[in-house]
């Protein structure tokens, strides 16, 4: 559209289509941003199509909120369901707001006139807050860099990080999809209040905090990094009204939920929060009321943190709450060890630089297009060092110090994934926002740099233009793949077999009839079998796993012993599953508090070999080899062989002579040159097991494999093939 003088001066007037076409082309950035958006939510919507919540957490929200939509909308004051016989009362509950804000949301839309399930809701509630997630990153980063591209690139990285994405995908009904994002909304809102220095936009942050930390133990991570930018700020003399009064409505509201809400006292958030605010009172106090003279005033903060430092040193060894505080602030730099329950749980693992790269790659893209060595260079953990080193530069040369604010975020985001590898979901925003300003970076550097594009340029065609839009294509398309190809491979962990035993407890069991097994699954027995359980995934109840571990290992020809544990906790079925075998080694680490771990070796029929009258069946992990002899019967014909393979060559040639079958076990006879390994195989239609001398006679492989054999109290009522459900009656008559 050519420039008219007479338009300009307002002596004629702009046809619609005019305007039209000029409100499309001022807010480019904003149909770009709905796009992403968009794409966000139909790629993580993707597992919907299963019609089920994910992994196990979320089935204990969906339960809770279902109870909620049958009472008015309120909580249960006290849920026998879980930890049965004792219970559990609300104040054990923990975050109690990511109940609260799916269930008024599903409300609110029910009153508009959405015609939904509440299982079908839940289910695309985390993809939405995902998607919701996606557009306040693009605030988020435009108020940091003043930038509409990097905001744009911030939230298409978001909307396909693996990281991120996990945890915000349909049917991953649980705390982050909405602690996640009223963080993400809060820090917004903090940054925009900063860079417009209001008050009443700061004010808004309270109720976001508020719902953030009150849903989700990780939103405390909030008083860390606006505490550590605060404080940076103070301590280079950077401090103006902005500051104060853009932080402190959300480092107040960190410990007001914290105190009032989540009844948590003497925390180190609340500390840190409380903190800053009091030095940010104090240095508006220093200056406005000319408490100190200007020439000592980069000398204020500093000297107060020292005494503050001393003090808490000092006091630390008189006093157990000082202690604790000191104690938590260095375990922020040094990671502390995990007791022996914590080192059995995957996902509380230590991360590594591995697990951070592989959720934050385009490797997921491989199949679908062959980057080669290109992939590390579209890759969003490549992609946000160079943002970092590029901030770094920027601040250096411009002394733009609110760069430091995501800098912190990120560094503090990768800490806590060296402490424990679930948190990578805290890497995604930071990671997006540095990945998404060095794009703009960049693309900004490369654009403005006349000299560059005319010493490249080759008639009308500029090979730096040229470079740069490939590049950017090449970036934009990978991590689109990535994105879409990993939500396409994410579906839910609970599956027809499970189904079938939940369905069986449900409909062929008393109301109340509890169930034990390992914890993992109480969720599912709650939600899905509409039947309390022993322990649950809350890990709540004090010494319960611990319990259950010492029981499980327990030699089963001393069942009696535990058939007052068993009455104390009004045991009525006990239920064994396909994946129990390969929790063995955390079930015994437990049950010795640490001190010894035993595993069981799972293998795979990978071979036959027709020999004479019988069939060799080979069963194989790796470098470890089983042959078992069968007859032309079908039943074993002679002691099966345990050997390693290497190289095409089977080397340590063992016979082992007890399989443990329904029948109890049976030993198989050999000659006595022969070399005897000790333990006994099970066979199961899930694969071969080899069960070490240490767990052949306990009640694990007794239950897993044998049928209960020889035990008076169990009788199998249930079995799928990879579930086992078992009735107990305990009689003490019988021994």
């Amino acid at each position: 559209m050519k420039f008219d003088i007479a338009r300009a001066m307002g002596l004629k007037k702009e046809t619609k289509a005019e305007s039209l076409a000029g409100f499309i082309i001022r807010y480019w950035w904003l149909w770009l941003l709905i796009a992403i958006t968009v794409f966000s939510f139909w790629s993580r919507m993707i597992p919907a199509k299963y019609g089920e919540l994910q992994a196990l957490d979320p089935f204990y929200a969906y339960r809770i909120n279902m109870y909620m939509l049958n009472h008015n909308l309120q909580i249960p004051q006290y849920d026998y369901m879980r930890y049965w016989p004792d219970g559990i009362g609300i104040e054990r509950y923990g975050p109690l707001m990511y109940f609260y804000v799916p269930v008024y949301v599903y409300t609110l839309f029910s009153a508009l006139g959405m015609s939904m399930t509440y299982l079908d809701f839940a289910i695309m509630y985390p993809a939405l807050m995902g998607a919701l997630s996606v557009f306040i990153i693009f605030w988020l980063a435009d108020a940091i860099f003043r930038d509409k591209k990097a905001g744009l690139f911030a939230a298409f990285f978001l909307a396909t990080v693996p990281g991120y994405i996990a945890r915000t995908s349909a049917g991953f009904f649980d705390k982050e999809a909405t602690g996640g994002t009223f963080m993400l909304l809060s820090l917004a809102i903090m940054m925009i209040a900063y860079n417009r220095n209001s008050l009443k936009i700061g004010l808004l942050s309270t109720v976001t905090t508020f719902i953030a930390v009150g849903s989700w133990g990780g939103a405390q991570f909030i008083a860390y990094v606006v505490g550590m930018f605060v404080i940076f700020k103070l301590l280079i003399n950077k401090y103006d009204d902005r500051l104060l009064k853009s932080t402190v409505p959300v480092l107040i509201f960190v410990y007001l939920t914290q105190v009032f809400f989540l009844h948590l006292r003497f925390t180190f958030e609340q500390m840190l929060s409380l903190t800053v605010v009091a030095f940010l009172s104090i240095r508006y106090a220093a200056g406005r009321y000319k408490l100190v003279k200007n020439e000592n005033m980069p000398y204020l903060i500093p000297g107060l943190m020292v005494l503050l430092v001393m003090v808490l040193l000092v006091g630390s060894l008189f006093n157990d709450t000082l202690w604790d505080i000191v104690n938590h602030a260095i375990s922020l730099v040094v990671i502390p060890e995990k007791g022996y329950m914590g080192t059995t749980v995957a996902e509380q693992q230590p991360g590594t630089w591995n697990d951070i790269t592989s959720r934050t790659s385009v490797f997921y893209s491989r199949n679908v297009l062959p980057l080669g060595p290109v992939e590390p260079l579209a890759s969003i953990w490549l992609l946000f060092i160079f943002g970092a080193i590029a901030a770094v530069y920027e601040i250096y040369t411009t002394r733009k110090w609110v760069l430091i604010f995501p800098l912190f975020w990120l560094l503090m985001s990768l800490q806590t994934i060296f402490y424990m590898v679930r948190l990578v979901f805290f890497l995604g925003p930071p990671a997006a926002i540095m990945a998404g300003y060095f794009m703009a970076f960049i693309t900004n550097r490369i654009v403005k740099n006349d000299v560059l594009n005319k010493k490249f340029k080759f008639g009308n065609i500029n090979a730096v233009m040229i470079i740069l839009v490939i590049f950017i294509a090449v970036v934009l398309l990978s991590n689109a793949v990535t994105g879409y190809v990993f939500c396409s491979s994410v579906g839910p962990s609970y599956n027809q077999y499970w189904d079938e035993a939940m369905n069986y407890m449900k409909t062929q069991t008393p109301v109340n009839s509890s169930i034990l097994s390992w914890w993992d699954f109480g969720y599912w027995f709650q939600a899905k079998g509409e039947r309390p359980s022993i322990a649950d995934g809350g890990n709540n109840n004090g010494t319960v796993d611990d319990q259950i571990a010492e029981w499980f290992v327990t030699d089963a020809r001393n069942w009696t012993q535990y058939r007052w544990w068993l009455k104390s906790k009004d045991v009525k079925y006990i239920l064994m599953d396909y994946t129990l075998p390969g929790k063995y080694g955390a079930i015994s680490k437990i049950a010795s508090k640490g001190k010894t771990i035993t595993g069981m070796l799972q293998m795979q029929q990978t071979a036959t070999y027709p020999q004479a009258n019988k069939t060799i069946i080979e069963y194989s992990a790796g470098q470890y080899t089983v042959w078992i002899p069968v007859g032309e019967s079908g039943n074993i014909a002679g002691a099966p062989m345990f050997m390693l393979k290497r190289g095409g060559q089977y080397l340590g040639k063992n016979y082992i002579t007890d399989i443990c079958t329904p029948s109890g076990i049976i030993r198989i006879n050999v000659s006595g040159n022969q070399n005897v390994m000790t333990g006994c195989l099970a066979i199961a239609p899930f694969g071969l097991f080899y069960i070490p001398p240490e767990a052949e006679y306990s009640i694990f492989t007794n239950l897993m494999f044998m049928d209960g054999y020889g035990i008076p109290d169990v009788q199998k009522v249930f079995d799928n093939k990879l579930i086992k459900i078992y009735k107990l009656e305990i009689n003490e008559s019988v021994s």
